[in-house]
């Protein structure tokens, strides 16, 4: 039982840094795609934007998820 709990309480700092990474590129995404539009790459534009978003989205996700595996290691240490 101690090794899932460890494994829950290293989840934590994975996902945690992961979801962040990714939100950096999401953003950088983000901006290229303005950048692309100032270059009247309208297509390309679009597309990087639809990336972004995208991106944006898998961080959110896993940043809920790493709060999930925290809220649950919490939760098992105080029992």
């Amino acid at each position: 039982m101690s090794k899932i709990l460890k494994s829950r309480e290293a989840g934590f700092p994975i996902l945690l840094s992961l979801g962040v990474a990714v939100m950096a590129l999401s953003i950088w995404m983000l901006l290229l795609s303005v950048s692309y539009m100032e270059s009247a790459l309208i297509g390309v534009s679009l597309l990087s934007a639809l990336i972004g978003f995208s991106l944006l989205s898998a961080s959110l996700y896993i940043l809920r998820l790493a709060v999930y595996v925290y809220a649950s290691s919490k939760s098992r240490s105080e029992t």
